[in-house]
């Protein structure tokens, strides 16, 4: 007897993964709003490089590509979703690229914010995991369970940063552990939406999210532990020395 092939997701169903990208939208807007998206609406204390409205812009372009991508699967446009996700491979490789040269240019800033050992930790191990999940949704492509929850998974982890601003436009900066406990927990937060889908519509949850969510532990736990380790200090005061 042939297996019976499963019932193909309905619209209402594939319609999470476009919830999902809209409520990434929204934190990464009220993240940068005050320092990027509505800037002139606030007082600036610091002038920002064209580098940093060069990584403002491909950062934005890759959540909106997520937004895109994800609408057009829930309507049906696959072909098209398959040659953006061409596109969207290069922007996530410039994301690297620009991410590496924004450390560089925040840590020639002379006490620039945030620290040096928390701006080296925050965009290293975060760079990292995302590349990590991008490539692996990127192999995984002929396979959509897999590439989409890697792809929702990458781009959850760059909620670090603009999480990490919001927080302190609530928190403010007098109390710098208690803005990044509550970032990183928002951050974990959007798994949880994530579980809640996959127990609902396949009664378990997906392996993807299992080890994407390992990634992210261990890399928010490393981003805790090396800013009070005296090496990783020496290692972002010495490249701070060199970029200088």
């Amino acid at each position: 007897m042939n297996a019976i092939a499963p019932a193909r997701p309905g619209f209402a169903a594939r319609l999470f993964f476009v919830a999902m990208a809209s409520a990434v939208i929204i934190t990464v807007f009220v993240g940068f709003a005050p320092t990027f998206y509505l800037r002139g609406a606030f007082t600036q204390t610091r002038p920002m490089s064209v580098l940093l409205h060069v990584h403002g812009a491909v950062f934005s372009a890759w959540v909106s590509l997520f937004l895109v991508q994800t609408l057009l699967i829930a309507r049906g446009s696959r072909r098209l979703h398959q040659r953006l996700g061409w596109l969207g491979a290069a922007v996530a490789a410039v994301m690297v690229i620009l991410v590496i040269a924004a450390v560089i240019e925040q840590l020639r800033r002379p006490h620039g914010f945030p620290p040096p050992p928390l701006a080296l930790a925050l965009s290293a191990f975060d760079i990292v995991v995302f590349a990590i999940l991008v490539g692996g949704a990127l192999y995984l492509r002929k396979r959509p369970d897999w590439h989409k929850r890697f792809m929702l998974s990458a781009t959850v982890i760059l909620l670090g940063a603009p999480m990490f601003r919001a927080v302190i436009h609530f928190v403010g900066t007098n109390d710098m552990a208690k803005v990044s406990i509550v970032s990183t927990l928002l951050v974990d937060a959007f798994f949880l939406p994530c579980f809640a889908y996959d127990l609902a519509t396949r009664r378990r949850i997906h392996p993807a999210y299992a080890i994407a969510l390992v990634l992210i532990v261990l890399d928010q736990f490393a981003q805790a532990t090396v800013v009070t380790w005296k090496p990783w200090i020496d290692l972002s005061d010495s490249l701070q020395r060199l970029v200088s």
